[in-house]
């Protein structure tokens, strides 16, 4: 029952800060306590567990699996993180007065987001899923005018399409499994789903299939339908486009992950097939717009539309890929979270998001400077960040399952996102300036989050603790499916 726990302290934490007596400073020191005792709770309930094996509460629909626990301890080191920056953040007076609902709802967020990866129905998942997009859409355009209000729009109106498509692809499921009316009951529950033999019509699991795929690619923000993210990571605050691209993005991940070991191994074509298109055109769309961004934010967004479709491709490719792409999420999680909350210090501090405008910032801003430059390297797959090894891994796997042109393919799309990204981003943190540049103390909680993250992504990739490493590779067998 601690990981049910886990989900209603953020739950509790959210109504009590609309009370009079929580505000202010009481407000910020709630949401890091929340933050906090996530995080604890978290790690007693991984201490706790038995592994191989699943536990489950509230008439089985919740579970704490391998997979489960991978992503719930993931949100929950991301969003500690994020409730130290915000702290910093609402202290230093970069944050409009009553911002106590701003933080309500980032608690209420939070809680529906450790559900989604508790859950052990399809048809909860979605709806907690549901909810989190209601909770964060507003806070997409808190306090930004007509642009932020445009993207939180498009946002929800992608979402729900999005998750539309979900749901019908599941309905569909449930039509195929369960035949005609009154033949007999259709089970959601995910652990009796991994035992079916047979889906039943195939034009009816087939096309539950790709409405699946394609539901859950729209709320990943993968071509085609990924308009929304771009505009919605660029206007949100950093926190929040923290929150969109490390936890919302894993949680939907996961109900990804879940689909795929459950359903892929009746038509293991149609979802590659899908996955890899879909993968391919996200890493085009990505590569053709780094190239012409002068917006380091929004270039860092396009950046992770590029690793979505890395993450879509190598699902796509299948079972030898399976550690790699899971080791990828994790690196991925970090990554972006390290390099939105370093945009908001760097915004903050210059007034400006424009490539051109910025130039030797780690002259003037030491440690963020730094911070961003660790992002970016972790950012385009180099070592020793565990982005790299995962990427590699997905590669390597991908010349085993003789996928040769799509090899070369992603290999020619990288490099032109490596060279691009590397040409707008590497002159912000080394280039010359044109005025002398003078050296600023930066407060030191505005650098913990990036401290955290740095020692997990290097972790990942140099020295990963057994257990870990153990938890990775039960979550890659159960993403291999039967």
């Amino acid at each position: 029952m601690i990981v049910v726990i886990c989900g209603l302290v953020p739950l509790v934490g959210a109504l009590l800060v609309l009370l009079p007596s929580f505000k202010g400073r009481n407000a910020c020191r709630l949401l890091v306590l929340v933050g906090l005792v996530n995080l604890v709770l978290t790690g007693i309930a991984a201490i706790g567990r038995t592994r191989g094996e699943s536990e489950f509460f509230l008439s089985r629909y919740f579970v704490l699996d391998a997979t489960s626990l991978l992503f719930l301890s993931v949100i929950s080191m991301v969003f500690f993180g994020i409730t130290i920056y915000i702290y910093h953040r609402i202290t230093a007076g970069l944050m409009p007065e009553a911002f106590e609902g701003f933080m309500s709802r980032v608690m209420a967020f939070a809680s529906v987001s450790v559900f989604s990866v508790l859950s052990n129905h399809l048809i909860v998942m979605w709806a907690f899923l549901e909810l989190g997009t209601l909770a964060i859409a507003p806070l997409i355009g808190y306090a930004r005018g007509k642009e932020g209000l445009a993207a939180a729009w498009k946002y929800l109106l992608f979402s729900i399409v999005g998750l539309g498509f979900n749901f019908l692809g599941l309905m569909c499921i449930c039509r195929a499994v369960g035949g005609t009316h009154d033949e007999h009951s259709v089970s959601l529950f995910i652990d009796t789903l991994t035992n079916i033999t047979s889906l039943g019509e195939t034009m009816w699991w087939e096309l539950g299939l790709a409405f699946m795929v394609f539901g859950l690619g729209t709320k990943l923000g993968l071509a085609p339908m990924y308009a929304w993210l771009p505009d919605a990571y660029d206007n949100a605050p950093p926190s929040i486009t923290a929150l969109l691209s490390a936890v919302q993005f894993n949680c939907v991940v996961l109900c990804l992950f879940r689909e795929i070991a459950i359903f892929k191994s009746f038509d293991p074509t149609l979802v590659s097939e899908e996955l890899i298109v879909m993968g391919v055109l996200s890493l085009v769309v990505a590569a053709m717009n780094i190239v012409t961004t002068d917006n380091y934010k929004r270039l860092i967004a396009y950046a992770s539309l590029n690793h979505a479709g890395t993450i879509a491709i190598g699902l796509g490719v299948g079972k030898t890929a399976a550690y790699g792409v899971v080791l990828y999420v994790v690196s991925n999680a970090f990554v972006k979270a390290l390099l939105f909350l370093t945009c908001g210090n760097i915004k903050a501090h210059f007034g400006t998001k424009k490539i051109s405008a910025l130039r030797g910032i780690i002259r003037e801003m030491p440690f963020s400077g730094l911070a961003f430059m660790l992002g970016v390297f972790a950012l385009l797959g180099f070592a020793p960040f565990g982005s790299f090894l995962g990427e590699v891994l997905m590669l390597s796997s991908m010349i085993e399952g003789w996928y040769i042109l799509l090899f070369f393919l992603i290999c020619i799309i990288l490099t032109v996102v490596l060279v691009a990204s590397g040409r707008a981003l590497f002159p912000i943190i080394w280039g010359d300036t044109t005025d002398e540049a003078s050296k600023k103390s930066e407060p030191w909680l505005s650098n913990v989050p990036s401290i955290l993250f740095i020692a997990v992504l290097v972790s990942l990739g140099i020295f990963t603790p057994e257990p870990v490493t153990a938890l990775l590779q039960e979550v890659a067998t159960a993403l291999s499916g039967r």
